[in-house]
């Protein structure tokens, strides 16, 4: 464990640490930090991994903050002396805000997969508001099925807008792994989500990027993840924009070969993309 790491609250967090190497920290998305064990052990092969439960909703009903994360991403940082990140989900917004200049060029590189990047209202909102609506009414099964579209399953199914079909698949989606780890955290993933899409900017706000970039994406992710990737990409000279044949959302928490290969290649500087 790294000691003195403090929330804006004050608080102390606690960083796990484990392997050998450059300095890495993880930053989860959705699922809390515990849940990305398996790609950590990946990971701790080569590097030494850091990973800490990110930003929480504050008390008395304060709001979740994207600048208080990118703040404690920082202070992770300065306390670890990792110069390389990997964000998932929204943690892949935290840490491109953090290489982009907020913390004083102290990363290296960053690699992100899945990222929430909300590029002139690219992200559809609309499964992301009937989660919120269904969770202030007490169906957190419903609620658990819209947050599946608006983040894993996208909208390939001719049945993804039926609310029967949206209730059936929550009551399955909440005997899951994803489904029990997910509904723990629901109204606090629903908060940090809506206040990420809040930061909606043209790509070219990402220009300037000192850290070399690589934003990975799963080719069966809903399909905005790759449109937002490619579409920083083309417009920051630093990042690169890939997708991984065949892999989801879930597949960095899984450490899926498709998804940890190329994500350990460009930390690790085996290669120039």
């Amino acid at each position: 464990m790294i000691e003195g790491v403090r929330r804006a609250d004050g608080s102390p967090l606690d960083v796990t640490v484990e392997g050998r190497g450059p300095g890495l920290v993880l930053v989860h998305g959705a699922r809390a930090a515990a849940d990305y064990a398996k790609v950590a052990d990946r990971f701790a092969q080569r590097f030494t991994v850091h990973r800490y439960d990110r930003e929480e909703l504050g008390g008395g009903g304060a709001r979740y903050a994207v600048a208080d994360d990118v703040a404690l991403l920082g202070r992770v940082l300065q306390a670890t002396g990792a110069r390389l990140v990997l964000g998932h989900g929204l943690g892949g917004l935290i840490a491109l805000l953090a290489a982009g200049g907020l913390l004083e060029r102290s990363i290296d590189r960053v690699a992100v997969y899945d990222a929430v990047l909300p590029l002139d209202g690219s992200v559809p909102e609309e499964a992301l508001e009937q989660a919120a609506r269904a969770l202030a009414t007490g169906q957190s099964d419903l609620a658990l099925a819209h947050l599946d579209r608006h983040l894993r399953s996208g909208s390939r199914t001719p049945f993804a807008r039926s609310e029967r079909v949206q209730r059936l698949l929550g009551q399955m989606l909440a005997r899951t792994d994803w489904g029990r780890s997910t509904a723990a955290r629901l109204p606090q993933v629903l908060a940090e989500t809506r206040a990420g899409l809040q930061l909606n900017s043209p790509a070219e706000a990402y220009a300037g990027l000192p850290a070399r970039a690589l934003l990975l994406a799963g080719e069966r992710s809903p399909e905005h993840f790759v449109a937002a990737a490619r579409e920083l990409a083309n417009s920051v000279p630093a990042a690169t924009a890939l997708v991984a044949a065949g892999c989801g959302h879930d597949s960095l928490l899984r450490a899926a070969r498709k998804v940890v290969d190329p994500l350990q290649q460009f930390l690790g500087g085996d290669t120039l993309f």
